[in-house]
């Protein structure tokens, strides 16, 4: 309560100097922060993605045996993707879909039958529904009976259903119109955000019953089938080991081919990354990238920072003769330094609380504008909507436990050294000094 106090008089008593130093403050957390939040939303564990840090996405396969030794890639097809990835032992999951931009724009016909609405439409399969959390409002996602079956149906989120049978109406077991294809309705999601890239749309069908593919003049069996693997940590050596072993028995029958596994898997991260490298302009460095963000980090902790110390210095400098005759009643320099250090501790928090909900401000009301600037998102353009931020993506330990080591960090270095060192003047010096 004495630290409260004692921080409560120094703000009446210098309105000028609190004032200065909280916003100091507030904006370094705040811009600190909002690159902290990005990150977090973009690669934490986060349902519907809640295998970001296990998720490994394989597009192609490159295929050695190219024209002068220049390797090629080959599409992944439903028969590779049946007898081989399916058959994997080590990850927890595989999913398939098929790549969107073979469809191109589709539209669901509205309720009045005769205006249409351009929706997103993903192309997969059963395992998709394992491989993502989605919450299920009704209904359940189609099985793989109705996938080995061609079946018509499909999943579809709540904004949808609201669109098509009203607010509070049902869908399941009801039909919706796309590109003039009935499908029958076998569940109903929870809106996903559009910030969840790798699983948000509109519509899921099963692509195994989709002749939208056929329109376009795709066939689904042997078109290009992206993949992705559920891997934990701790399995992925024997996940690689794996995947060799499957492309040596693959290469074994198919001797027309050396195709290679391996070359282009990549983890979730590294696609992140790679987004983030075209922001910052560092293709010639893309696996230096980070070091961007590092600089950028430092520099919006360490210029404020030096600000600060700067007004801590002049404070301490009129402070002089009362310390001195502190230290000559017997007060020791630790306690004092202590002091001081406090008084600019309770400011700094106030500040990072004040940087923090600033931080979470801009990044409520400019979502869509913060994203892409940091990833240069394609869905926020293609889908023309404002991205849903759910309170899991804010209320995280880990960004309250970022902010108190930044707010800490800002304290120590501009508070602690430049008392110490005013601290160190002898008391007749210090007593000598003009108020």
């Amino acid at each position: 309560m004495n630290c409260v106090r004692q921080v409560l008089l120094m703000i009446k008593e210098e309105k000028l100097y609190s004032a200065m130093y909280i916003c100091g403050t507030a904006l370094a957390i705040a811009f600190t922060m909002l690159i902290a939040e990005v990150y977090y939303i973009k690669t934490a564990n986060i349902a519907p993605e809640v295998n970001r840090s296990k998720t490994y996405k394989l597009e192609f396969v490159r295929n050695r045996n190219g024209n002068d030794s220049v390797p090629y890639t080959v599409n992944i097809t439903q028969e590779m993707y049946r007898d081989v990835f399916q058959q994997m032992k080590t990850p927890e999951c595989v999913k398939a879909e098929i790549s969107t931009w073979m469809l191109g724009d589709c539209y669901m016909k509205l309720p009045d039958g005769v205006h249409d609405r351009s929706v997103v439409v993903k192309l997969t399969e059963p395992n998709y529904f394992r491989f993502y959390q989605f919450t299920f409002t009704e209904g359940a996602p189609f099985t793989q009976d109705d996938f080995d079956n061609e079946r018509r149906v499909a999943v579809i989120t709540e904004e949808i259903c609201e669109q098509l049978f009203g607010k509070g109406g049902k869908g399941t077991g009801k039909t919706v119109c796309v590109e003039n294809r009935n499908y029958r309705i076998c569940g109903v999601v929870e809106t996903p955000s559009m910030l969840s890239e790798q699983c948000c749309a509109d519509i899921w069908f099963p692509y195994s019953a989709d002749s939208l593919l056929l329109d376009k003049g795709h066939d689904y069996r042997t078109e290009n089938h992206v993949l992705s693997f559920c891997v934990p940590s701790n399995k992925l050596k024997d996940f690689k080991k794996e995947l060799k072993e499957v492309e040596a028995r693959y290469n074994a029958a198919h001797k027309e081919n050396d195709l290679d596994f391996l070359d282009d898997l990549e983890s979730y991260y590294n696609i992140v990354w790679e987004q983030s490298a075209e922001v910052f302009n560092t293709y010639s460095s893309e696996k230096n990238w980070q070091w961007y963000i590092v600089v950028a980090i430092f520099m919006l902790l360490f210029v404020p920072t030096l600000n600060m110390s700067g007004m801590v210095v002049s404070r301490m400098e009129r402070r002089l003769p009362e310390m001195a005759i502190r230290k000559a009643f017997g007060a020791k320099r630790r306690t004092l330094l202590g002091r001081i250090v406090m008084e600019n501790l309770g400011l700094t928090l106030i500040g990072g609380f004040i940087g923090l909900c600033l931080a979470w401000l801009v990044l409520y009301v400019w979502r869509s504008w913060v994203f892409y600037i940091f990833f240069s998102f394609n869905n926020l353009e293609l889908y023309g909507r404002v991205p849903i931020i759910e309170g899991e993506m804010f209320f995280a330990p880990a960004i309250f436990l970022i902010t108190l080591l930044i707010c800490t960090l800002l304290n120590i270095l501009a508070a602690t050294l430049p008392a110490w060192l005013s601290l160190r003047k002898p008391i007749v010096e210090s007593m000598m000094t003009k108020k």
